[in-house]
């Protein structure tokens, strides 16, 4: 027997029936349904911030909520493409259209507060950092599954992998945060939500291959 044939034998004597991964839009939806179980409980916590009406009857309040919301949902489902071997490494831009939207709507809200409220609009605010802190303690959860479940992508493409999903949970989360944390500025919003979900996406892409080492299938 050649080598060739010893080393087929071998592989059919120990090799184990894979499961078919899931249908990229059945698991985004899984995903989405466990985040909106973590943002219902914080909810239930903190409850909806006082004149959340008010905020959403503005047009770049209500903008910027649904920017950062559609970012979130493109970007979970760009994920599960990316990370499935031969899919086409342009599902990364898919949530680039909703993310300019979400920036513009920010940038929209500062002139506006800047007209009502004047040089108070451009007042920096320490306090107001309360919100990235929140917005990084929810991304945790939220990330962590994600990239549990797409943790082949360690052999794949575990950058652009990790950067979508840190992406996706970390503007989830700044929308979750829009519902319950108030008395920011639309710049310190910029400043914060922005701020931190830039922080979480780079941080995420930089150890996109240690993230998935961790789990564990990256060694394996």
């Amino acid at each position: 027997m050649n080598t060739t044939d010893l080393l087929i034998d071998q592989l059919a004597g120990h090799a184990r029936p894979v499961r078919p991964l899931g249908s990229p839009l059945l698991r985004m939806a899984a995903w989405l349904l466990f985040s909106a179980a973590i943002v219902a409980v914080i909810l239930s916590v903190y409850g909806l911030r006082d004149g959340i009406e008010t905020v959403f009857a503005m047009g770049p309040g209500l903008l910027e909520w649904l920017g950062s919301l559609l970012t979130a949902v493109l970007a979970a489902y760009a994920t599960f493409q990316v990370s499935v071997p031969g899919r086409s490494r342009a599902w990364a831009l898919l949530p680039v259209p909703a993310l300019l939207v979400w920036l513009a709507a920010m940038g929209w809200g500062c002139l506006h507060d800047a007209a009502r409220l004047g040089p108070k609009a451009l007042a920096f605010e320490m306090a107001a950092g309360e919100c990235a802190i929140a917005i990084v303690l929810t991304s945790i959860p939220l990330a962590a599954v994600l990239l549990l479940m797409v943790r082949h992508a360690g052999v794949v493409r575990p950058h652009a992998s990790a950067l979508l999903a840190a992406l996706s949970a970390a503007s989830l989360s700044a929308a979750s945060v829009t519902l319950y944390h108030e008395g920011e500025t639309a710049l310190m919003v910029l400043l914060w939500h922005a701020g931190a979900v830039a922080v979480l996406t780079l941080v995420c892409m930089g150890m996109g291959r240690p993230l998935f080492a961790w789990i564990g299938h990256a060694k394996r």
